[in-house]
């Protein structure tokens, strides 16, 4: 069992674990309560069967009257389901909610935890594309209360009418978010999104493979040593884009010449590439099949549980940093309860549950001091560390209609054979 499978066990038995918790905690208080409710009930009896009928007696009634009025049984609910602080209003909460995530992009242990402690069902559903994720909303009706996707199809989703803005009055650990993530293009203001986890886009090698570490986008697109041996991802925006940053140009260049550049430095280097790829490469660099990839941070950081040789860079040309948001469908039918189950993974120690799982990063300033030295030892084994110095070599990649260039390049990548 490797690292990350352990890891995910973990978080499944603390789910188990705080669920007997919860249910233990209901069972004491109906205990703690049974002790005082013994004689509650004795002294209604007496003022509610012999003291009423005599109630003609102005005196007595205002002396018996204050005691039945004691609410003693109305907290014997709050026992059965017990309810924290963490899940908003009981009276608007819905028993249950449709969450659309990407996959494998969230411990369910986790959402067991949110509903022993809410009392919410949760059902997941999982999308492989932000084209998926954005098609099921906007065909409507999609039952869906919670979605993630990446930042520019926050954007687009916006853009469409398809989002509801979120209140961040419901949301109050979205004072916990680090204000670098925040106000970000796609999403000015954090009108309709806050961060979920993001990542990097950079390249990820076998050490063992380089006698000497890469720093360059060079080792696939000039005089590649393993050729056979490496792989692009299967995205158009991030090829291309690695492309125009190693010419030198801003990876959203959206100039025709630049674009031509780019093309023919793509269709050169495709000879040594074994593929465009964004499916299987994890588990190639992680079995040696592939030794240098096009990757996402996170990704390298999974190939390095069960390959402690793989390293991540962000090339000295630079590389992209994106971020997944979590959003609400302007026609979700319980956005009180999304709004409950968002402020619940910014919780401190939900967010280190999501970190530790999606070996990401958290953008949740809270959560760093959480994270287990498993994986900190991940981050900083495989290179994944994010410093200052690194961050500036990061752009966000902007995909719009002014950047539709990009499908047409890809098209010809494509045709090229």
């Amino acid at each position: 069992m490797n690292l990350f499978t352990k890891r995910s066990a973990l978080l499944r038995l603390l789910a188990v674990v705080a669920v007997g918790a919860l249910l233990a905690a209901g069972c004491g208080d109906d205990d703690e309560e049974a002790a005082p409710e013994a004689p509650a009930p004795a002294e209604p009896e007496v003022t509610a069967a012999p003291a009423e009928p005599e109630a003609p007696e102005p005196a007595d009634e205002p002396d018996e009257t204050p005691e039945p009025e004691e609410p003693e049984p109305a907290d014997e609910p709050a026992a059965e389901a017990p309810v924290t602080g963490r899940c908003g209003d009981p009276a608007r909460l819905g028993d249950s909610i449709n969450f659309l995530n990407w996959a494998d992009y969230i411990d369910e242990a986790i959402l067991e935890m949110f509903e022993a402690e809410c009392g919410v069902t949760v059902t997941l559903d999982t999308h492989v594309a932000n084209e998926e994720a954005i098609a099921k909303v906007d065909a409507g009706n999609s039952g869906y209360s919670l979605v993630i996707v990446t930042d520019y199809a926050i954007g687009i989703m916006a853009d469409q009418g398809l989002l509801a803005e979120l209140d961040l009055s419901l949301v109050p650990n979205a004072a916990n978010l680090d204000p670098n993530q925040m106000d970000a293009y796609y999403d000015p203001g954090n009108v309709y999104s806050l961060p979920y986890q993001y990542s990097t886009t950079g390249f990820a090698y076998d050490a063992t493979a380089f006698d000497t570490p890469p720093t360059s986008w060079s080792v696939i697109y000039d005089q590649n040593p393993l050729c056979g041996q490496s792989s692009l991802l299967e995205d158009q925006r991030e090829v291309i884009g690695s492309a125009l940053v190693y010419l030198g140009y801003d990876w959203n260049e959206t100039d025709p010449a630049a674009h031509e550049q780019a093309l023919d430095l793509i269709l050169a280097a495709r000879d040594c590439v074994s593929g465009f790829d964004s499916a299987n490469y994890i588990g190639n660099l992680a079995s040696g099949e592939v030794l240098a990839a096009m990757s996402w941070g996170f990704a390298a950081g999974i190939a390095y549980l069960d390959n402690p040789n793989i390293r991540y860079i962000i090339p000295d040309e630079g590389g992209i940093i994106w971020q997944d948001g979590m959003v609400v469908p302007a026609d979700a039918p319980d956005p009180y309860t999304a709004h409950v189950l968002i402020n619940y993974m910014l919780e401190p120690d939900i967010g280190a549950l999501i970190t530790e799982f999606t070996i990401g990063y958290t953008p949740n300033l809270t959560v760093p001091p959480l994270l287990s030295d498993g994986y900190y030892e991940v981050v900083e084994g495989s290179g994944l560390t994010l410093t200052d110095e690194i961050r500036e070599r990061l752009t966000w990649q902007v995909r719009d209609e002014s950047h539709a260039i990009f499908a047409e390049t890809w098209s010809e990548v494509l045709s090229a054979g």
